[in-house]
């Protein structure tokens, strides 16, 4: 009766998370000036518009542009920084790993503050390469997690056999650790893209006179609300859904094919 009564409430507590997302797809169908459900006309007209107004297309482009980037610094130093606490003996390892971390655990608030005071006084506010960099620090705990984990489970006598028939470290390193982590790598940059991709308050506390489309949609949201901020958050929640879908197949398959 208990495991039946946690179910309930599990499906109750799941249902009232994903209705709101659900509501938004009929409701960026509609045919009207204004948001309303159910559509009385169904139309893809909000979603045309989204693609004929260059701001939002411009803010598309920059969240591409600034999630790109912030994946490529969190992917290198990530993987870099996951080699050295798991193959590392070094004194504050574990310090180390939880700083890489604590994005993750850290409310955005306090890190957007922190970057923000970090930035204002580099004189490093507003522009696209500080916007990449407070993404990667919130990207970066994905990559350590999802690489280290892969490099825990792997057998090093596979790196150790590639010594022995004459490979240096680092051709061992390339020739059989790295394949090994390709798919967690790449599984963990699809993560960090849309950590990046989805980010906002990080983003507004940085960007400056920058927008991105989650400061788009936020704008919109303060200043005018029309049917194309639902077709703009509905093209984002979809994207997002199936990235993460996709980062999270690939993690499966090298665990089962790797017994991680």
């Amino acid at each position: 009766m208990t495991r039946f009564l946690l179910g309930v409430y599990f499906a109750i507590a799941v249902a009232f998370l994903v209705m709101p997302l659900v509501l938004l797809v009929p409701i960026s169908l509609t045919d009207s000036q204004f948001l309303e459900f159910p559509p009385r006309q169904v139309s893809l007209r909000w979603y045309r518009e989204f693609f004929v107004d260059q701001s939002w297309v411009a803010a598309t482009m920059l969240s591409f542009k600034v999630g790109i980037g912030a994946t490529a610094v969190a992917l290198v130093v990530g993987t870099l920084a996951s080699v050295a606490i798991v193959r590392g003996s070094f004194p504050g390892r574990r310090l180390l790993h939880a700083l890489l971390v604590a994005p993750l655990i850290i409310p955005t608030v306090i890190l957007a503050l922190a970057l923000f005071i970090v930035f204002l006084r580099w004189k490093w506010v507003d522009n696209v390469p500080a916007l990449i960099f407070a993404h990667a620090v919130c990207a970066l705990p994905y990559v350590v997690l999802i690489v280290s984990s892969a490099l825990r489970s792997f057998d090093t006598t596979l790196e150790r056999a590639a010594r022995v028939l004459g490979a240096s470290p680092v051709r061992a390193f390339f020739s059989v650790t790295l394949p090994y982590l390709g798919p967690s790598m790449f599984a963990s940059s699809l993560l960090a893209f849309f950590a990046s991709f989805d980010e906002l308050i990080i983003t507004l506390f940085v960007s400056g006179g920058l927008q991105t489309l989650p400061v788009r949609i936020w704008t919109d949201l303060m200043l005018r609300l029309d049917p194309t901020v639902a077709a703009a958050a509905t093209m984002l929640i979809v994207v997002s859904v199936v990235g993460m879908a996709v980062a999270e197949y690939f993690r499966q398959r090298n665990v089962r094919r790797y017994g991680g």
